[in-house]
């Protein structure tokens, strides 16, 4: 469940690894072409170097819980905070297509909704993922070609890996990030 590498990279820590290369949707829920999307997020201007985004998990539910999973486990994780950087070349900066917001190469999610303008950014991103699970998030925040704060909520079920066939998990997260400076040497 990967979502935003640098600028919105705080979907890449829901983990929505399973994403993978298709048809996307627009805000009147017609699909979206990559094209259409990379177009959306050249509007960023996006400044290159090392930036620093944090993550934090607001709210988790899960339906279907796998046995043996400790109680209170979830409420644990209720305002758990990671922290990542990741060096944004000027390449990536220029020209950052629709896989940029996966964080992967042909990736198979979707889109729909998906607009930037005025510093607002909005939208869905769907990914399915292995033995039939999906991963669907929406998003909203403010960006500038520096800096980001975000709210997603997302929803995912058949999450595979060895979890219970029926599991079902609903997640809300605030991620914010900025430019730190240039890119370690």
């Amino acid at each position: 469940m990967r979502i935003f590498a640098t600028l919105v990279s705080g979907v890449a820590l829901i983990g929505l690894s399973a994403c993978g290369k298709s048809d996307d949707q627009s805000a009147s829920g017609d699909a979206q072409g990559m094209e259409e999307v990379a177009s959306e997020m050249k509007k960023i201007a996006l400044q290159p170097g090392e930036w620093e985004t944090t993550s934090e998990i607001v709210d988790i539910q899960m339906e279907g819980a796998p046995q043996g999973m400790p109680a209170g486990a979830l409420d644990a994780m209720k305002g758990r905070k990671t922290t990542v950087k990741k060096c944004v070349t000027p390449e990536e900066a220029a020209n950052p297509d629709a896989d940029f917001l996966t964080a992967q190469k042909d990736s198979q999610c979707t889109y729909s909704g998906f607009e930037m303008a005025n510093g607002a950014i909005k939208g869905n991103v769907s990914c399915p993922g292995e033995n039939g699970s999906t991963a669907d998030v929406a998003m909203e925040g403010i960006y500038t070609s520096d800096s980001y704060t975000m709210t997603m909520d997302m929803d995912a079920a058949g999450m595979g890996g060895g979890t219970p066939a029926g599991m079902k998990m609903r997640m809300k997260m605030k991620i914010s990030g900025k430019r730190v400076g240039e890119c370690p040497a």
